[in-house]
């Protein structure tokens, strides 16, 4: 007979049996219904992991194809000791992409910390992304480098990028959703020791690369008009400086530039670009809209004369005066000797409401339309914001805010013969295989002027460059035309004393312009402050430069030559090599009848010596340099022989060579240092020393022995 207490223990244990298969029950409930997507989801978090495949951003080029701005695949290397493998292979794969010992990485595995950055900006080959990739403990963060192989570009045109991929400014903001591309992601699973690998049926999608732009800017000119402007700005004592070149028929811009002086100028540049963001009042090159007003209305005629009081005239709305003493001058005259008191009288007596809408259509108070960030409109007040002295005070470029491209875009206007153009930076878009995508063309806005009072105004500019205000604007051998300013800096309240502006716009050549340049300096030296004395020199320097290093004033050239045709069959124009790969680079070569000479064979071609379009002999040899796995800093560049050539070759060779120069004396080259041949690294200086040219020690001048190239 069963004892109480024996019954009591095996209900106990039914009733706590029941109660544990009731808990399990419920938890596995739980477990697999209630919670299970959760749990799912962390389980996945543990042995799945996505990786994102950065899209490589694409590439800024010039109209010939010249890189402005390249994306250099590189990452931060980052690790975590304590989920480093103690495997030799994998830590010398590591050692290697790091640039350490391995006894270094050793050392790591003894430390405690939760992350280390082992190094930054490292270039990887696709092998060793992969490995790096599948093994634990090791972070890559993708880090695109953006390299501006020439530096004559502003940096504020260009503009940057974010750590983001994203475009900061300027080129690189404003087409940044063509640039940018799509990233891609694929899915690594983990194994039991930590280790990644993908599977072959695991999900993923590839990168969609970003488009590349080709930019309406030249940079041959733009390394010109970059030389002459620094120049300038040092030997003038300005505070700062800006130039740009403009295509008046379509308009295309073949350069802007901008520097800073050394001094601390009154008017600041802001985070945009000068040329476009910032306001000035334009002085006298604003008497050209004056005119052109005057001459479309029919209210002056050429040879109206008028008396200039001798340099002084009281009116009823305040005194004005000339810088000269003039008597009696026709309207031509009047032009070319910028006679503030005539334009005056001439304007005086029109309507301010018409003379308001005139100016209006000529695009002052709006923007031009370019493809930048943070443009401004200028300013321009409405008449009944006017007062008295307002009419002739904007009639003379007072009282009025202007741009830098907002003045060029009016004298691209009178260029063509009347035809208001929007500006444009970008030429095309084509897709990372070179296909076309999209072609930017220009734009007409609308007729501003009749193409006869057009035809007077580049008469009355002519005559400013022969013997008016704009002398030293004169090249020789070329017809130019243009027009001086000089204004004094206003700061809201008034003008600031003995702070100028110096300008010059003109075109090139007088009767049938191929381009439009504007000079702007700002306030220069008070004995420079004139523009006919500072800007309208620097004008006529560019011009020189464009005429002697590009085909653009005469690009029909080689055929006026009687002997052009052997020429041609003996030439040929240097194809682009640029992101080829050497085997790739060799066949086109090959194809061209040229030789290519380089140092390394990995990677991409990242530089090239002549560049694309130039014209050379068969059999020449081109110098390529590939950028790839190797620090890029870490590789050398031969210093390319300088001797001989002028002052502008030789800073385009250095500039092409990834060099920087310091320049002393004019004419040609007759020393350097370092000496030809010698390796240092990109962004080198290299000194050379100017004066009248000399013969080589082989027996011709250097000149000629590079005129090929």
């Amino acid at each position: 007979m069963r004892s109480r207490f024996s019954d009591w223990r095996i209900n106990t244990v039914a009733v706590l049996s029941f109660v544990a298969v009731c808990a399990i029950f419920l938890r596995i409930v739980h477990v697999q219904i209630i919670t299970h997507e959760d749990i799912d989801e962390d389980a996945q978090k543990q042995w799945l992991t996505r990786v994102t495949c950065t899209a490589r951003r694409g590439s800024i080029f010039d109209r010939n194809g010249l890189p402005l701005a390249v994306t250099h695949k590189t990452f931060v290397l980052g690790v975590t000791p304590r989920d480093l493998p103690d495997d030799d292979d994998e830590l010398e794969v590591l050692s290697d992409a790091a640039s350490t010992t391995g006894s270094s990485v050793h050392r790591l595995l003894k430390r405690k910390d939760t992350y280390i950055r082992l190094a930054r900006k490292v270039p990887l080959s696709y092998q060793q992304e992969e490995k790096l990739s599948s093994m634990s403990g090791v972070r890559l963060d993708p880090y695109p480098e953006r390299i501006n192989p020439f530096h004559c570009m502003t940096p504020s045109l260009l503009g940057s990028v974010g750590s983001d991929g994203s475009g900061t400014g300027g080129i690189e903001l404003s087409f940044s959703d063509l640039l940018r591309g799509a990233d891609g992601w694929k899915i690594l699973s983990r194994d039991a020791k930590g280790g990644l690998y993908r599977r072959a049926d695991a999900p993923g999608r590839k990168p969609e690369n970003g488009h590349d732009l080709y930019l309406t800017i030249d940079s041959r000119i733009q390394a010109i008009v970059d030389f002459e402007l620094e120049q300038a700005v040092s030997r003038y004592g300005a505070a700062s400086g800006a130039a740009v070149v403009v295509d008046p028929w379509t308009g295309e811009i073949y350069a802007l530039a901008e520097k800073e002086g050394k001094k601390a100028g009154k008017v600041k540049n802001v985070a945009g670009l000068y040329s476009t963001s910032c306001i000035f009042e334009p002085g006298s090159t604003f008497k050209l809209i004056t005119s052109a007003y005057l001459l479309e209305r029919g209210d002056v005629d050429p040879y109206d004369v008028f008396y200039c009081e001798e340099g002084e005239a009281d009116f009823w709305f305040g005194t004005f005066k000339d810088d000269h003493e003039f008597g009696w001058l026709t309207y031509k005259e009047i032009f070319k000797k910028s006679s503030n008191i005539c334009t005056i009288k001439a304007v005086m007596n029109t309507d301010r409401e018409d003379f308001y809408s005139f100016l209006l259509r000529f695009g002052f108070g709006s923007r031009t339309g370019i493809n930048l960030p943070a443009e401004s409109a200028g300013a321009l007040r409405k008449p009944e914001d006017w007062s008295g002295r307002s009419l002739p005070s904007i009639a003379i470029g007072q009282e009025i805010g202007v741009t830098v491209l907002q003045m060029a875009m009016a004298y691209c206007a009178v260029a063509n013969g009347g035809n208001l153009l929007v500006p444009r930076i970008a030429h095309e878009v084509r897709d990372p295989e070179g296909k076309l995508v999209r072609e930017f063309s220009p734009v007409r806005v609308r007729r501003v002027i009749s193409p006869g009072t057009a035809k007077k105004l580049r008469e009355f500019c002519r005559g400013v460059v022969v013997d008016g205000t704009g002398i030293k604007a004169a090249v020789e051998g070329i017809e130019t035309a243009g027009k001086t300013g000089t204004a004094q800096v206003a700061d809201g309240s008034g003008y600031l004393p003995n702070t100028w502006i110096a300008s010059f716009v003109g075109f090139v050549p007088a009767d049938e312009p191929r381009f439009v340049c504007m000079v702007v300096l700002n306030e220069p030296s008070y004995a420079w402050h004139y523009g006919g004395s500072s800007s309208a020199v620097v004008f006529s320097e560019i011009v020189e430069g464009i005429n002697l290093t590009s085909d653009l004033l005469a690009p029909e050239v080689l055929e006026g030559i009687v002997d052009s045709t052997r020429l041609r069959r003996d030439m040929i124009a240097v194809p682009s090599f640029f992101r080829l790969r050497c085997a790739e680079a060799v066949q086109l070569a090959s194809d061209c009848d040229l030789n290519i000479v380089f140092h390394s064979d990995e990677g991409e071609v990242y530089s090239q010596i002549p560049g694309p379009g130039t014209l050379v002999k068969k059999g020449e040899s081109v110098s390529l340099s590939f950028i790839s796995g190797g620090d890029r800093k870490k590789s050398g560049v031969a210093v390319p022989d300088l001797r001989g050539l002028s002052i502008r070759q030789a800073r385009r060779m250095l500039i092409e060579s990834g060099l920087r120069s310091r320049i002393a004396g004019s004419g040609t080259v007759l020393r350097q240092d370092p000496a030809p041949g010698r390796k240092v690294s990109r962004g080198s200086i290299v000194s050379i020393r100017c004066g009248m040219s000399r013969k080589r020690e082989d027996g011709g001048l250097a000149l000629a022995g590079r005129a090929a190239k």
